[in-house]
């Protein structure tokens, strides 16, 4: 009697548990499901068995569509590198002529979910599965750090929230960015004479001299303009193998040395400068500040591990009053494979 009710039992927890794994079965089905209702792909005949990662090798990005068509609606377009899975191919070729080359391939229908979560059909001709981008950030290289306001031991995430984006948001976002320019540059204002420049206040002239001696060095003062709202002159000072912005004061005269021309946020209550150190790569430090009325103190500095930002003039935006958009790159693939336009990756920045 008792190995029966036994043998009774252990049917039972068997039942059970086919009865769990098929409601896991039905759930994923459902949650895929979804995916393909969002993005309207239909799947193909053949399925692809063992799945691969691929990358994207299309310099100006790849196109994710509907349907296998040409002409068939975009639904996004997956920047060089990015990893991707076949999930099922068509028998749907198409030809893609690039310069004198030409590129034979057919669509296929991939997926995608290093940023957002993409299902739909691609050329796969370009499509490889070397990896042409080794040193490509995640989210989690954004957030090494070197140190944070000379601490060791904090924790980013109290102060900044970083996430990829793609090119195209990045776009996007720029183009759609709330704020214009905050310096003023009106150059007729103040001109250099005899490589002086003379700052007027209301406690006085400020003057700054450019040096040309061999045992001092090089020093270059040049007018950028002025920031109305904090009342304030900007100069940019070029030394040798860097750089570095003056906020010199209208009223008070308060001379404050920035790393890099400030970018101020649309409420005129932040602001932040990013600067690389030295004549050598290096990773980019960011420094935040908070703007109370025409005053500003600074809030954090972080000197970041993994990555450095691009140079080119308003590659960093603000979208709102605590959010702002960078171009960056991989100072590893700086460094092992030089400058690249599609090696750049985008992010988005949020100020706690």
């Amino acid at each position: 009697m008792r190995k029966f009710l036994n043998l009774i039992m252990l049917l039972l927890v068997a039942i059970s548990f086919l009865n769990c794994k098929d409601a896991r079965s039905i759930k994923n089905q459902q949650v895929q499901d979804k995916i393909d209702r969002q993005n309207n792909t239909e799947p193909t005949s053949e399925k692809v068995k063992n799945t691969m990662f691929y990358y994207v090798t299309a310099t100006s990005g790849l196109s994710v569509r509907r349907q296998p068509d040409i002409n068939a609606e975009k639904i996004s377009t997956l920047d060089y590198g990015t990893p991707v899975e076949i999930i099922e191919e068509t028998d749907h070729t198409f030809q893609v002529k690039e310069g004198t080359k030409t590129i034979d391939g057919k669509w296929v229908l991939i997926y995608s979910k290093e940023i957002t979560t993409i299902k739909g059909y691609a050329f796969d001709g370009f499509l490889t599965k070397e990896n042409p981008m080794s040193y490509r950030l995640s989210n989690a290289d954004l957030k090494f750090i070197r140190s944070y306001n000379e601490e060791s031991d904090f924790d980013l995430d109290n102060y900044l929230t970083l996430e990829l984006i793609s090119k195209k948001t990045y776009e996007e976002l720029k183009k759609n960015q709330k704020n214009g320019i905050t310096i003023r540059e009106d150059t007729l204002e103040i001109k250099k004479n005899n490589g002086k420049i003379d700052i007027p206040t209301d406690q006085g002239v400020v003057s700054l001299i450019d040096i040309n001696e061999r045992d001092m060095g090089d020093v270059s003062y040049h007018y950028v303009g002025a920031i109305d709202n904090l009342n304030t002159h900007v100069i940019r000072g070029d030394y040798i193998g860097y750089s570095e912005h003056l906020l010199i004061n209208k009223i008070t005269a308060r001379k404050d040395t920035l790393t890099e021309k400030p970018i101020i946020s649309p409420n005129w209550k932040k602001m932040v400068t990013a600067s690389i150190d030295g004549q050598t790569l290096e990773p980019t430090d960011l420094y935040v500040y908070d703007i109370d009325k025409d005053n500003y103190t600074r809030r954090l500095s972080v000197s970041f591990q993994k990555w450095f930002h691009s140079y080119e003039d308003n590659s960093i935006f603000w979208i709102n009053k605590d959010e702002f958009c960078m171009k960056v790159m991989s100072l590893q693939l700086g460094e092992n494979e030089g400058f690249k336009e599609h090696y750049h990756q985008y992010v988005k920045i949020k100020v706690l």
